[in-house]
């Protein structure tokens, strides 16, 4: 195995994780926003 593709192979599963966090982070704020949305309406 090629040391620069374990390197890149690593990098991938790090922007991944990071990706999964900052989904996860918008989706919680969404919820939040429409919860706040929804108090105010009704």
């Amino acid at each position: 195995m090629n040391p620069v593709e374990y390197t890149l192979a690593r990098r991938d599963r790090i922007r991944r994780i990071l990706v999964d966090v900052m989904v996860g982070v918008v989706t919680n704020l969404l919820v939040t926003a429409l919860a706040v949305v929804a108090r105010l309406v009704f």
